[in-house]
């Protein structure tokens, strides 16, 4: 286990040099930096997530500075609603995280009936959002660390969890679970993953053509500055609806959800914040470089997921790239129980929001599999 930390420890500290984008390495505000973002919109970015929360009809709003530096911003289920079962392997929190160019909003229809069975946590990403960047890192083992610790702020040093998360927020998910034990007090029961393979085999997809160009922004964003200032000039939020256009399937019903609630329009205005924008190119630019890294020294050293798994995917987009269950096989100890289910109907990308009925099924069939209390 020493060796485990250390070696991810020092691929993080060899990789730093090559993150280091001076006009913007100081940014770790959301609200108050520079002449070109445009002004933050607050009743769009203080958004309520709906829940059971005792007498509440939302969950509960924090924040929780981590020893990243990031400010976290989260919504909650306060642990008073399940008493002295909270985070226990009968009412495991439930950790929901966002993707990329996004924030916890991406759960509003969800938070609702899964907060009726377990407890339930939606962070920001650090950068995201309301959340302030981390200053030591951007890759997914500080993103991760930076999330439990906000768990652990809640709920107690030891606390039981189900790990969940789209996107980015799957990658982030993804890393906490391989590398679990390097979090003392926090037990995972299982990981649920929306809608991606791991780094290792995007990056290597991208000899075909088509999946290059269809994942442009993977080679673009780790960029740096000249990312961040192109962006900027385009617009974050103008590029945050160019993102979330290209991602989307061709299901009517499922874009007019996902386009329901303001959804884009709160996506948007965070992005019109440089400093949000500029976090967002430090998570690419960690994930082609120190993530990267993390994932070849885990297949080499055979550390792989070793806790039941179910992956989630849009059979329109990751389906039809690759062979879903065939790719996660390779990432998932066979002891642990590896899950695959596509959702169809062209149904794109931003999943969760497209197919939200599908996506609490397919959560709540997990949590069954856990032996979660109903």
């Amino acid at each position: 286990m020493r060796s485990h930390i250390l070696i991810l420890l020092g691929l993080a500290i060899q990789r730093s040099c090559a993150l280091v984008f001076p006009r913007y390495e100081t940014v770790n505000g959301n609200i108050t930096l520079p002449q070109n973002n445009a002004p933050l919109n607050e009743t769009l970015a203080y958004y309520k997530l709906p829940g059971f929360n005792g007498d509440q009809e939302t969950l509960t709003h924090g924040f929780f500075q981590t020893s990243c530096g990031s400010n976290l911003s989260f919504h909650y289920t306060d642990p008073s609603v399940y008493g002295n079962q909270t985070g226990t392997a009968s009412r495991p929190v439930l950790i929901l995280t966002h993707g990329y160019p996004e924030s916890s909003y991406i759960w509003r229809r969800m938070t609702q009936p899964l907060s009726e069975r377990v407890p339930i946590i939606v962070p920001d990403q650090p950068g995201y959002g309301l959340s302030s960047p981390c200053i030591t890192g951007s890759d997914k083992l500080t993103f991760a660390g930076a999330i439990l610790e906000a768990v652990q702020s809640v709920y107690g040093q030891n606390t039981t969890v189900v790990l969940a998360g789209h996107d980015r927020g799957g990658r982030t998910m993804h890393r906490a679970a391989v590398s679990i034990d390097t979090f003392p007090g926090i037990t995972a029961l299982g990981v649920f993953i929306a809608d991606i393979v791991p780094f290792v085999e995007e990056y290597a997809s991208f000899a075909n053509s088509t999946w290059s160009v269809n994942y442009f922004h993977w080679a673009f964003l780790p960029k740096g500055d000249f990312a961040t200032d192109v962006i900027m000039a385009y617009g974050g939020g103008a590029w945050v609806r160019q993102i979330l256009t290209y991602g989307s399937g061709l299901n009517a019903m499922g874009i007019e959800i996902f386009q329901a609630d303001d959804s884009w329009a709160v996506y948007e205005n965070f992005f019109n914040q440089l400093s949000v924008t500029n976090a967002s190119v430090f998570d690419y630019a960690a994930g082609a470089t120190v993530d990267y890294d993390m994932e070849i020294a885990d297949q080499a050293a055979g550390r792989k997921i070793a806790m039941p798994c179910h992956i989630l995917f849009s059979e329109y987009n990751l389906g039809s790239e690759f062979d879903v269950p065939a790719v996660w096989a390779r990432w998932v100890d066979p002891s642990a129980g590896l899950t695959v289910q596509g959702i169809g109907a062209e149904k794109g990308h931003f999943i969760v929001e497209e197919a939200p009925d599908e996506t609490i099924q397919q959560i709540n069939t997990f949590l069954d599999r856990l032996n979660v209390a109903q």
